[in-house]
């Protein structure tokens, strides 16, 4: 998911104009300032009540009983998915600056071993029933499936086209989002081999993937301000959903049965699906921009989003302010 640094002009102006336009009725509940820099994935340990962010010099972290935050828990290069290891006190973060992924203990910021990986390693993802962890690797379309306990890459499975964000059906499926296909790569754990894909017909660069595992869909986000809805067993398109703009993220909350998709317009498309997977529709709460990621805390129902303003420089590309970075705490 990386475009933090710099935007399409088009997406650009596009953003710009939707900031002027923004209401005034923000969901912005609280806000937790960081040092200059890139980011991308952001998580939240609910339990610990800690938030770990993907910055360029490493994992930052922040303490949100006592609101300390440490820009640097553990030094990496270009840091872009903070992944928890569920069941484990483990995180894996992917480093774009080296190829590589590190694993350490997100308590005591302990590393465990370091791993290589495809190129510019992005998103990832945990599966709890085989035990590996998945990093989608964009510039080599590829991702590297690696044994957490063994601590080493196991599988590199080619996706034809650059690998985005991925989703677990558990049922031993692994979707991954292609980008510049506009299509789901679906993998198969066990063979660790595409299996099939699904066109996602009206979607223009997918970057966020969510599951419902009551419905059994996909909620796909597109730069074109679409959501698509695809069922996960076959592919068959259960239609699109209109969004804001520049969205980078897809989260689903089965609790409250809602799908949220941050846009760097300063918005989060909100819309509920029922148990016969049929949408709601779609509302924008009003966040700030540049917050494209977000992480959400299920028991709370509070997202955390990652942001900074944003000006044109002399060539009209967007670059972002210094002394602006900061996480959201949104109330959607």
């Amino acid at each position: 998911m990386r475009f933090a640094a710099m935007l399409p002009v088009a997406l650009a102006a596009a953003s710009l104009a939707s900031f002027a336009q923004a209401a005034p009725a923000s969901a912005v509940i609280d806000r937790f300032a960081g040092p200059d820099g890139g980011w991308d994935y952001i998580s939240v340990d609910g339990a610990a009540q800690r938030l770990f962010v993907g910055r360029t010099q490493g994992v930052m972290t922040v303490d949100l009983a006592s609101r300390k935050v440490t820009p640097v828990f553990v030094p990496a290069e270009d840091v872009a998915a903070v992944l928890i290891i569920s069941g484990t006190p483990l995180m894996l973060s992917t480093n774009g600056g080296s190829n590589t992924a590190t694993l350490f203990n997100r308590n005591t910021g302990k590393v465990k071993g370091t791993i290589k990986t495809g190129e510019e390693p992005d998103g990832a993802l945990y599966d709890k029933a085989s035990g590996l962890a998945f990093v989608m690797n964009g510039a080599s379309n590829d991702v590297t499936f690696i044994d957490v306990a063994k601590v080493q890459a196991v599988a590199t499975v080619p996706v034809g086209g650059k690998p985005e964000a991925a989703a677990l059906d558990g049922k031993g499926r692994l979707y991954v989002n292609v980008e510049d296909t506009a299509e789901i790569a679906v993998i198969d754990i066990a063979s660790r081999k595409v299996a099939t894909r699904y066109k996602l017909a009206g979607c223009e660069e997918p970057t966020g993937l969510a599951f419902d595992a009551q419905t059994g869909l996909l909620i796909s986000a597109c730069h074109n301000n679409t959501a698509k809805l695809i069922e996960a067993k076959n592919g068959v398109d259960h239609g699109n959903q209109k969004i804001c703009s520049g969205a980078d993220g897809s989260i689903f909350d089965e609790r409250r049965r809602q799908a949220y998709i941050p846009c760097f317009d300063g918005n989060v498309s909100v819309f509920a699906l029922d148990k016969d997977g049929k949408a709601g529709a779609v509302r924008n709460v009003v966040t700030e921009g540049g917050a494209r990621t977000a992480a959400l805390d299920p028991k709370t129902g509070l997202l955390y989003l990652p942001r900074a303003d944003y000006k044109k420089d002399a060539k009209g590309k967007l670059q972002r302010v210094p002394g602006t970075f900061s996480v959201l705490v949104v109330k959607p």
